[in-house]
């Protein structure tokens, strides 16, 4: 069963006073029981502003019951409706073959003072890995994403989403991966890949030129994974 919403809490967000904005696209899943079509939907979509609330530098807390998930979906609400950019986008894709109910979001959020400083790569950071990250980060453009059997594909951004993700959007089904704990200052770092088709588990393991090598998890599925730099001949 997947887990959604039940059993979130909000801890208090940063002030968003002074903030940038980022672009975001963040799938939302229900937490895999059925009910009705209206509540899995909302649901995902507060899953999904959840999302937007911990990539914009807030945190969020698990509690247990269905009955905290009640209580604090308004409180949800309001914190992502402060921090997402008018204009957003929830596509209603439905039920999927698990049972759970799928949305995606899409548009832009604004980020803290913390967070905007750390898409400036000022992430506090002292290891290799700032390195290898700002590297990335500054050129992502000379940079190229590997995956095993299926073949190779430019990387388009790379950044600092808050003092412990870094993003990487990479040219193949909307590809994204999303790496935590860069704050720890661990060269191999784990997350998430999320495509228009599929998601699953990430491991990668970065050099100070801001190459990696890795693995990508899908279920019982696995593979290789790759970022290179770009031959002077491509």
């Amino acid at each position: 069963m997947k887990k959604g919403l039940f059993g979130l809490t909000l801890l208090p967000l940063i002030s968003i006073a002074s903030s940038s904005t980022i672009p975001v696209r963040i799938k939302g899943l229900d937490d895999g029981i059925k009910t009705t079509v209206q509540q899995d939907y909302k649901e995902a979509v507060l899953f999904a502003k959840r999302e937007a609330i911990e990539r914009a530098g807030g945190k969020i807390q698990s509690v247990t019951t269905a009955k905290d998930f009640i209580v604090q979906s308004d409180v949800i609400e309001s914190q992502a409706e402060a921090i997402l950019e008018p204009g957003y986008d929830i596509l209603d894709i439905g039920y999927q073959a698990d049972g759970s109910y799928l949305v995606v979001l899409t548009g832009h959020i604004r980020i803290t003072d913390t967070a905007s400083e750390s898409k400036q790569l000022q992430v506090n950071l002292s290891s290799p890995l700032k390195t290898g990250l700002t590297a990335l980060a500054s050129a992502p453009e000379n940079y190229m994403f590997t995956i095993e059997n299926v073949g190779t594909f430019p990387i388009e951004k790379a950044y600092f989403a808050n003092p412990t993700q870094f993003i990487v959007h990479y040219d193949y089904r909307n590809g994204m991966l999303t790496l935590n704990d860069i704050d720890k200052g661990i060269s191999v770092l784990t997350g998430s890949y999320d495509t228009d088709v599929d998601s699953g588990g990430v491991k990668l393991e970065f050099e100070t030129d801001g190459t990696a090598k890795g693995n990508w998890s899908f279920g019982f599925l696995s593979g290789g994974i790759n970022i290179n730099r770009k031959q002077h001949d491509e």
